[in-house]
């Protein structure tokens, strides 16, 4: 078995290097510089955020109505080196709600949900012929939360929090199947995974 298994690792050493030496010729572009804006449908992000108010206002007793989410709006840069590009994304998310005080009989208070999240990234493109390149990519960072309330009666005036609070939370984006259409210069990407910033995310990409 272990002979086996040296031989495997044998195997397995001796394909990486050579997929290596031709990821060299065949995914190596002058343009290593890439810049991207895009849009993400924020349904993880959303959901995550309606549930927790969901179980706040079963625990006070307060009615929830008008909840809205923007989805994540995109800034991302990548160095790329061959098959490999590192770099880091921006995103930014609304998640807004009426609710009631004190069992009233209209909604006293908006609640503003404000996401700011950073994630570092990391991508490994395994196809690339023409102007079709797929690639899947893996990232991990923090999400920073702020969360103000906008009193819209004389009750909700008196109780809401106006000066807000700020809270830190875990944020990752998993990506295993994304494409990009385009040349050296422009393109079009489409990413389908799951993580903070949802399912779908599509946008522009420039190199330089």
């Amino acid at each position: 078995m272990k002979i086996k298994l040296f031989a495997l690792s044998l195997c397995l050493v001796a394909g990486l290097g050579q997929m290596h030496a031709q990821s060299s010729s065949k995914y190596s572009s002058s343009q290593r510089n890439e810049f991207r804006i895009g849009y993400s449908d924020g349904l993880t992000l959303s959901t995550a955020s309606f549930w927790g108010m969901g179980i706040g206002d079963a625990l006070v007793g307060t009615g929830r109505q008008d909840q809205t989410g923007t989805g994540v709006f995109g800034l991302g840069y990548r160095y790329g080196i061959n098959r490999f590009r590192v770099g880091l994304d921006l995103g930014f998310a609304s998640v807004s709600s009426k609710y009631d005080y004190a069992e009233s009989k209209q909604k006293d208070i908006k609640e503003t949900q404000l996401n700011f999240i950073v994630m570092p990234v990391a991508e490994l493109t395994y196809y690339r012929k023409g102007i079709v390149e797929l690639y899947g990519s893996v990232a991990a960072g923090i999400d920073l939360t702020n969360i103000k309330e906008k009193g819209l009666t004389e009750a909700g005036k008196a109780h809401a929090d106006t000066k807000g609070r700020t809270t830190t939370d875990f944020a990752f984006q998993v990506n295993p199947i994304a494409v990009r259409v385009g040349n050296d210069h422009i393109g079009g990407f489409l990413e389908a995974g799951v993580g903070t910033k949802g399912f779908l995310t599509a946008g522009v990409s420039l190199k330089f």
